[in-house]
């Protein structure tokens, strides 16, 4: 009996992006052997655009493989309930897929390559760096600190001459 191994949309992907790869590398080595300055701007865009696609390829299978276990005790908010006077809680975006893939050698098309033909190793070990908690923002000071109550001393006049 023959083992079938379903093929997942992510492994499909990852093909492409090899591919897609290869063919980015045979155009690098065209415009450096010619030289012109349009071609490698136009490759830059297209490096940032593989590096872009990567990285959502390594996100989708980061989570295709992790597992999601139910909290054991009640969940905490991620905002603090209240703020003190003169403080403002400033909300922050978080981008998942970067937050997940940083620290990926992505920046040229040997490391892209190397990436691609280990990706179960990097996704692995990616996996392993993803951070436990994550703060959505944090608070910061909106307004001055006005003293609401003021202290002076009052001291008696000194005594003077009755020019009256």
């Amino acid at each position: 009996m023959q083992i079938f191994t379903p093929v997942t949309r992510t492994d499909l992907q990852a093909h492409a992006q090899r591919l897609r790869l290869w063919l980015l590398e045979v155009a690098v080595w065209l415009v450096e052997a010619i030289g012109f300055r349009e071609g490698r701007i136009a490759l830059s865009k297209h490096r940032i655009e593989a590096r872009r696609e990567l990285r959502e390829l390594l996100f989708l299978m980061m989570c295709a493989r992790m597992r999601f276990r139910k909290a054991e005790k009640r969940r905490r908010w991620l905002r603090p309930p209240s703020t003190p006077s003169g403080f403002r809680y400033a909300k922050r975006r978080i981008d998942m897929v970067r937050l997940y893939t940083r620290g990926i050698a992505l920046r040229t098309f040997a490391q892209m390559r190397r990436a691609l033909d280990d990706l179960g190793g990097v996704v692995e070990r990616a996996i392993a760096r993803v951070p436990k908690t994550i703060a959505t923002g944090r608070l910061v000071l909106s307004a001055a600190a006005m003293p609401v109550l003021g202290f002076t001393a009052l001291t008696p006049a000194a005594k003077a001459a009755d020019t009256s």
